[in-house]
């Protein structure tokens, strides 16, 4: 599996670089009010697309092997990105145009599929997260102990974590037609948010064996973290 999905990489890389100052290339609309008019030049939306459909696979990759579709629906994107840079060197650029736009809309589903997932794991997370703190502060303050200002401040970065990543979760979900940037940004905070969690958990006056199982529980969601793929889910298959 592991050989496959570098595989994938190196063909989406290669076809990207195919395009001519594609590397240079940068987008100029903003992502809120979605992508240009079709009425657009074929040509340019054939550049943009080719770099930014490129960009945002790359970046949703860990996610899909993690927590999407796997190696199979990075196929399928990558089928679809092959099939329209091909009409472009064929000179169909307006066919070209349309098939990168039809990837687009793809990653863009995909995108909200995942942050989906990501919304409803990380705010389970925090939740567990507050409830763990406010024990710990409980005891604490039984004791006459201060609180723990390091758990206090993963606690306050999670909770940002979420509420930034809800916000671009709430303004593309329901998206049709949009650049995925917006719920990448999303997976984004959500992961930062879940990272602080388990650091706020290794600074805790919890059982050591608590905390270990904890941490082992999560392992996916702290491999993703990591932008890396969980291991165990490459072994299984």
């Amino acid at each position: 599996m592991v050989k496959g999905f570098r595989i994938i990489c190196m063909v989406i890389l290669l076809m990207a670089v195919s395009f001519p100052a594609l590397s240079q290339y940068r987008s100029t609309y903003d992502p809120a009010y979605g992508p240009p008019s079709r009425k657009s030049s074929p040509v340019k939306i054939v550049k943009r697309l080719s770099y930014q459909n490129f960009k945002y696979i790359k970046l949703l990759q860990t996610a899909v092997m993690n927590y999407g579709g796997g190696e199979a629906e990075l196929t399928r994107l990558v089928d679809q990105y092959a099939e329209a840079s091909a009409l472009y060197f064929q000179n169909k650029v307006e066919a070209a145009a349309d098939k990168f736009v039809e990837n687009e809309k793809a990653i863009l589903k995909l995108s909200q599929k995942l942050a989906k997932k990501y919304k409803e794991d990380s705010e389970k997370l925090l939740n567990m997260a507050l409830k763990m703190n406010i024990k710990q502060s409980l005891k604490r303050g039984l004791k006459g102990e201060k609180r723990s200002h390091s758990a206090d401040k993963f606690l306050g970065n999670a909770k940002f974590g979420v509420q930034k990543a809800n916000d671009y979760f709430d303004r593309y979900i329901n998206a049709t037609s949009a650049s995925p940037r917006g719920l990448v940004m999303a997976i984004y905070y959500y992961r930062r948010s879940k990272d602080n969690i388990f650091s706020m958990i290794t600074v805790l006056d919890i059982d050591e064996t608590r905390r270990k199982d904890l941490l082992e529980k999560y392992k996916r969601d702290v491999d993703d973290n990591k932008n890396r793929i969980y291991q165990s889910r490459q072994k299984g298959n």
